[in-house]
């Protein structure tokens, strides 16, 4: 996949999703794959990512069911690869048993897969959900998995008490972003964004709280898309000064500090951002509230003067990667 290629979703209907890979100089677009090779109209994608030599891409996904998938009786999604001309799928994960416990509404998520810098595993977010009442328990955490499909997933080494989710990886050091969320009040440092060894480790360092008081970050549950040369990233949160509206910031790994890049339209949200190789290139997903629509939007940094140019206007593409 060559790097000016830029890769989103298009949702085509309910619970069905395409990988496009769009030529940005060219504006010429092919689908990767619609998820059909399975027999099936095609399913959901809950996160996907490029391979470091950009050959394959992990996907989250319920693409191929086996009969022990649905003798479970869950609809758990599974970690597969696919090489970027959309043929030949491997599944990375097993079917997981069931392990309710009797416990009300309980399904798992399997979700955000992000490959190791080597290529040779996919890390992902692996969660389990109940229903206490009317409360809904549980979390998720980060489990790792050979690319191969030759061993069965382990568990990645976190720091306890919260769900820590949707891992960015940099691609200068190996190291992972990651959002801790929903932290158990004396447990860790609290919500926010996390750095990791590439290793992990219970021992993170903290680089931004997450909450919604005034001279805070509220941190949006979307990756974040890092600079090649580490310096930084981009993410989604939301400040005082953008009235809380989930906007793409930008945060500076030497100064510790985080800027506004753009702040949505009134009734609109930014959802997922993508920041090219070379760094001339943003593409966000902008969401018109009122109607639910998305579309991605690009911001050439190399012009003179910037410019932000809706780039699709199907009203359900999202989700950029490059």
């Amino acid at each position: 996949m060559p790097d000016g290629t830029l890769l989103y979703l298009r949702h085509e209907s309910k619970d069905h999703d395409l990988i496009v890979a769009r030529d940005l100089a060219s504006g010429e677009e092919r689908v990767v794959t619609d998820l059909t090779g399975d027999g099936s109209s095609g399913w959901e994608i809950r996160g996907y990512a490029l391979s470091p030599d950009r050959r394959r891409i992990a996907i989250a996904s319920l693409y191929g069911p086996t009969k022990e998938d649905t003798a479970t009786g869950l609809a758990t999604r599974a970690i597969w690869t696919l090489a970027t001309d959309g043929t030949d799928f491997r599944r990375l994960t097993p079917t997981f048993p069931k392990d309710d416990q009797g416990r009300k509404g309980f399904t798992y998520d399997v979700s955000d897969p992000m490959w190791t810098a080597d290529g040779s595993r996919v890390l992902y977010d692996f969660g389990s959900f109940w229903y206490e009442g009317t409360t809904l328990a549980g979390g998720s955490v980060p489990w790792i998995v050979s690319a191969a499909g030759d061993a069965a997933p382990e568990s990645f080494p976190t720091q306890f008490g919260c769900s820590v989710i949707h891992p960015a990886r940099n691609p200068a050091t190996g190291e992972y972003l990651l959002i801790h969320s929903v932290c158990v009040p004396g447990q860790g440092d609290g919500d926010g964004l996390y750095l990791y060894p590439a290793d992990g480790g219970t021992r993170p360092k903290k680089l931004l709280a997450s909450a919604h008081v005034n001279g805070s970050v509220d941190v949006f549950l979307e990756k974040a898309s890092w600079l090649s040369d580490g310096s930084g990233f981009l993410f989604i949160g939301g400040t005082s000064d953008t009235d809380w509206n989930p906007s793409l910031l930008a945060y500076d790994m030497k100064a510790g500090t985080v800027s506004a890049i753009v702040v949505p339209p009134q009734d609109s949200t930014i959802y997922s951002v993508a920041i090219s190789p070379d760094a001339s290139k943003i593409v966000y997903c902008l969401r018109n509230d009122n109607d639910s629509t998305v579309d991605l939007h690009l911001i050439d940094v190399s012009a003179a003067s910037p410019t932000d140019t809706a780039i699709t206007t199907d009203g359900k593409s999202c989700y950029p990667s490059f």
